[in-house]
């Protein structure tokens, strides 16, 4: 099965988001900061970080900069709700995180069906 990271300091959002991950197949481990994921960050059984840009202690855009640098084939979604731009154009934020190397945005709020397509693209999985 394929551990998913999810990096999210919202505890309403985090529990949602488990929920929905679990529901689709996928163990979850939960971090709730950007430094508490460099440190439950394992290569070898997190196939995919789902992280929140806007966050206490670590941000997501220095978590997607470090498990980079740790390991280059790392795969992140990030995510985001902060100081959004409208409907039309992606959120500056986000257009930065995948410059940074996220291979996947998604903007808050999504749909649970965003995020498993998200998810399943990400992993290589229908």
């Amino acid at each position: 099965m394929n551990n998913i990271l999810l990096v999210e300091d919202d505890t309403a959002c985090a529990t949602m988001l488990r929920a929905a991950l679990n529901h689709f197949g996928h163990p979850v481990v939960h971090a709730s900061d950007g430094r508490q994921a460099l440190r439950l960050y394992e290569p070898q059984t997190t196939r995919l970080v789902i992280a929140d840009l806007i966050m206490p202690e670590m941000d997501g855009m220095e978590l997607i900069l470090k498990l980079q640098a740790r390991e280059p084939s790392v795969r992140v979604i990030a995510i985001t709700g902060g100081g959004r731009s409208g409907e039309s154009k992606i959120h500056p934020y986000l257009r930065l995180a995948e410059r940074l190397g996220a291979v996947k945005t998604l903007a808050k709020p999504f749909s649970l069906e965003d995020l498993r397509q998200a998810v399943a693209e990400c992993l290589d999985v229908a």
